[in-house]
């Protein structure tokens, strides 16, 4: 690999492929020092929910969407049994909203409708609740003719929740903090202001910290793909000369460093995820000059998701999901915020 020079640490973006992965001594070295992480947990389990094979079709429908992550309050007064009145007090609320002259998108004027149904089976235990889907669906007028399509959907879930939380709730509430929206930001807005009213609950987005970037990429490091071997790519931002640098990473490179940092096969520890990151860094380092470290984590890809810290995830594999809704369950339930009011960040 060549050696950066001040001309291409100009550019706006640049890529590191590993092509074999040798951790000598002088790189795996136990890092002490101050780092961001005295915010986050010092250990986490590897999660071993195993989703039921039979609901890979209906969750197959969540894969490969750009989704803008939400917390959200527990529900007051939901009922799974009255998803069907829901449905229909969503598409009149959005039929008002209409009235009002907010646009769903270009293109669309005839009446648009909404569709509350069960997401079963996206849970880890007993304790947590089924999973929410809804979808928005809207009439469009081509050809002399009308057509149906889906405008937005998004889905609400509570992956192996704090167990002292859900128990502690009353019974007239239900948590489900994560909330996945995928279409026009104004329909969002439409949907959050509803379920505020409706459950008493506050909506609020959700960016994903640096540090929770680098847990990601630790705990997707040894996650492979049945059908597609996807590079692992990280992106760190350097705010004072807006520059993006970007490294990817071959997925049994990156399989072999945290295998030879990994040692307990049921948790995660918070020495290893900043061993396997700065190792990284020290690759880094050798080749470029650069000095990772001083600059912030905002992207993580794996095979089995896409992380940005302002909020947007994409799955891309059923088969590992379980390795990524039981922490962002995690994240938000340490991170909700009770306000009184609608937050503009529903957006």
């Amino acid at each position: 690999m060549e050696h950066l020079t001040p001309a291409k640490a100009g550019m706006a973006r640049f890529g590191v492929c590993f092509a074999n992965t040798d951790p000598s001594p002088v790189v795996l070295r136990t890092v002490k020092r101050h780092t961001a992480f005295h915010h986050t947990s010092a250990k986490r389990k590897i999660p071993r929910t195993d989703l039921p094979v039979e609901n890979a079709e209906q969750i197959a429908v969540l894969l490969q969407k750009q989704w803008r992550l939400y917390h959200v309050t527990p529900l007051y007064g939901f009922s799974y049994s009255m998803l069907k009145k829901y449905s229909n007090e969503l598409s009149v609320f959005i039929a008002t909203e209409k009235k009002k002259g907010v646009a769903i998108e270009v293109g669309i004027e005839l009446a648009s409708k909404a569709k509350f149904s069960m997401l079963a089976g996206l849970r880890a235990t007993e304790n947590d609740p089924e999973a929410v889907f809804i979808q928005i669906m809207a009439k469009t007028a081509v050809r002399q003719s009308v057509d149906e399509k889906v405008v937005w959907s998004g889905w609400m879930c509570c992956v192996d929740g704090d167990l002292g939380l859900l128990e502690s709730l009353p019974v007239e509430f239900i948590c489900l903090p994560l909330l996945f929206a995928n279409g026009p930001e104004t329909v969002t807005t439409m949907v959050g202001e509803w379920l505020q009213k409706t459950f008493d609950c506050y909506i609020s987005a959700f960016p994903i910290r640096s540090e929770n970037l680098t847990w990601m990429a630790a705990m997707w490091a040894n996650c492979f793909s049945d059908s597609v071997q996807r590079m692992m790519e990280l992106e760190w931002f350097v705010p004072p000369i807006q520059l993006t640098i970007s490294l990817s990473i071959h997925p049994e490179d990156a399989k072999a460093l945290w295998d030879s940092i990994h040692t307990n096969e049921d948790e995660i520890t918070i020495e290893e995820v900043e061993l396997f990151m700065s190792s990284l860094h020290s690759h880094f380092y050798r080749h470029f000059g650069v000095r990772l470290a001083a600059t912030q984590l905002v992207k993580v890809s794996t095979a089995v998701a896409s992380a940005h810290c302002d909020g947007k995830l994409k799955l891309f594999n059923c088969k590992h999901i379980d390795h990524v809704l039981p922490f962002l369950t995690e994240l938000a339930f340490h991170q909700i915020q009770y306000q009184p009011r609608l937050c503009s960040s529903i957006d």
